[in-house]
C-alpha cells in the first residue's frame, strides 16, 4: 500500500541509501523503497545471473595467461553488472521521487 492508498503521506526515503543498499545486493534497495515484488524480482535476478550457468567464480584462470581468464570472468559478470546496475538506478529513481513528493 502506498500512501494514496491508506490516506497518509508516502513515506521519504533517502537516495543516496537507497543506491547503496541496491550496491550491495540487486533487490535491497527496492526492499527499502518499499517494493516487495520488485525486490523479489530482482533478488532473483541478481542470484541467477551471480551463479547460474555462467559463474563467474568458476572461471579457471591459467597464470601463464591470465589475460584470456580475466576476460572470460569480465564477460560472464556482465549479466550480473546489467541486473545491478539497473537495480541501483531504479532505487534512486523511485527513493528520489518520493523525497521529492
Amino acid at each position: 500500500m502506498n500512501g494514496a492508498e491508506t490516506g497518509r503521506p508516502p513515506k521519504r526515503r533517502s537516495p543516496l541509501l537507497a543506491m547503496i543498499l541496491a550496491g550491495f545486493f540487486p533487490g535491497l534497495g527496492q526492499l527499502y523503497n518499499g517494493q516487495r515484488w520488485k525486490a523479489l524480482l530482482f533478488f532473483i535476478g541478481g542470484v541467477a545471473t551471480a551463479f547460474g550457468p555462467l559463474d563467474p567464480l568458476a572461471v579457471d584462470i591459467d597464470l601463464d595467461a591470465p589475460a584470456v581468464g580475466l576476460t572470460k570472468v569480465l564477460l560472464y559478470s556482465l549479466p550480473f553488472l546489467s541486473v545491478a546496475s539497473w537495480s541501483v538506478i531504479k532505487a534512486f529513481r523511485v527513493a528520489r521521487r518520493s523525497s521529492t513528493s
